[in-house]
């Protein structure tokens, strides 16, 4: 009997625990949303997956792309910016007016869902089993 309220007051304690899985599970976020989107950037691809139209010489565009990409937190809010000339070809405001978005504006592609939803799902796993 003992061993089954230990147990139910460790659930409990566990619980308790979830309301501060957003910000226990953010650096994981933002680490799986950093990912996804280095790998558009080398696929040369928009958010949804459409590729990004080719230089004028045929050749894939923003190749470099990535190094201008920032990821962090801020609380509970992960912040994704993009610099310099790249930040000019997300808004199509370089030369020749070509749009080629880097980041997502309204909503998430199916691949990005799916690595934030593994970043939390694990966070949420690991509170409910109780690991530190």
């Amino acid at each position: 009997m003992a061993d089954g309220l230990a147990a139910l007051d460790s659930m409990i304690e566990r619980v308790r625990k979830l309301p501060s899985l957003p910000r226990e599970a953010a650096p994981k976020v933002a680490r799986a949303v950093e990912g996804e989107l280095r790998a558009q950037i080398a696929r040369g691809q928009s958010p949804d997956g459409k590729p990004w139209q080719p230089t004028q010489d045929g050749r894939q565009p923003l190749r470099n792309a990535a190094t201008a990409l920032s990821v962090r937190v801020a609380g509970n809010v992960i912040v994704a910016t993009i610099e310099g000339v790249y930040a000019r070809h997300h808004h199509g405001w370089v030369r020749g007016g070509v749009r080629r978005q880097i980041l997502p504006l309204t909503t998430m592609s199916d691949s990005m869902a799916r690595a934030v939803r593994g970043a939390v799902v694990d966070e949420f796993r690991k509170t409910m089993r109780g690991a530190p």
